[in-house]
């Protein structure tokens, strides 16, 4: 895979950063490989929601005799996953954002402001598509529906929406994408650290998997919620990356 480097013009000199080019056979068939793999994960969470695995895994931490979800209010799950997850994110929100003031104040890191600014760009727009779009769905929590003793019907993506249904707010996983959302450490090393790109995917997918199982244990979202939101996270981390990218490469392309 060819290796180039695109140089920020700073009035200290110049910052050389490492990116992957998207020419070449191999880079043309990885780009290949990040848009059409998430399309099986969003037909594997519409087979999950249809063939009744969703109902299947949640059911395995309901309680039908007691009628409750054991691990709703749980120290690990609720405590630990939940409520600590949410804070892990805000502290990674206000590093960045430390950071980044202190790349303003100090002319030498100026040349950090433009990665610091992909991150951000990067990591944010799936959150908010996946806070989006929990405000126009009627799909509700496991926890509220009638299967599971609450008092709200089952309702699949493509199914008729009863008239004055409330809207679910449950559909996609918001928790989760505050975990998938760092993918975007997947392209961030893509453009400036290229042999630790996998260890970015690494990170994503494990704070996603396991901020999403936390909350299937609590009966708060089903599987295919999960798996919607980290495709919805896929794909604008990687819309933003080839948005920079073939800005940067045509700047990169300009005499210096």
């Amino acid at each position: 895979m060819n290796i180039s480097a695109f140089t920020y013009k700073t009035k200290e000199g110049k910052f050389n950063c490492p990116a992957l080019l998207l020419s070449g056979e191999n880079s043309i068939k990885n780009l290949h490989i990040m848009l059409a793999s998430p399309l099986l994960l969003l037909l594997l969470a519409v087979i999950c929601e249809y063939s009744g695995i969703d109902l299947w895994l949640a059911g395995h931490f309901y309680d039908k005799q007691n009628m409750l979800w054991p691990l709703r209010e749980h120290w690990l799950t609720a405590g630990l996953i939940h409520n600590g997850g949410r804070n892990f994110d805000k502290a990674v929100g206000l590093v960045w954002l430390i950071t980044f003031i202190v790349t303003i104040c100090k002319p030498k890191l100026k040349p950090w402001r433009k990665p610091l600014l992909f991150f951000f760009s990067a990591t944010v727009p799936g959150m908010l598509l996946v806070s989006l779009g929990k405000n126009f769905t009627h799909i509700y929590a496991p926890w509220d529906l009638l299967v599971f003793s609450g008092d709200k019907p089952y309702l699949k993506l493509f199914d008729h929406v009863p008239a004055g249904s409330a809207v679910g707010h449950d559909f996609p996983a918001g928790h989760a994408s505050g975990g998938y959302a760092f993918l975007s450490l997947y392209f961030f090393f893509r453009l400036y650290k290229p042999a630790w790109r996998f260890y970015g995917l690494f990170i994503g997918l494990f704070l996603g998997l396991l901020y999403g199982f936390g909350q299937q244990m609590r009966g708060a979202h089903f599987l295919s919620h999960d798996l919607f939101s980290l495709v919805i996270c896929w794909y604008s981390s990687l819309t933003v990356y080839l948005i920079f990218y073939c800005r940067e490469q045509h700047n990169s392309r300009q005499p210096q």
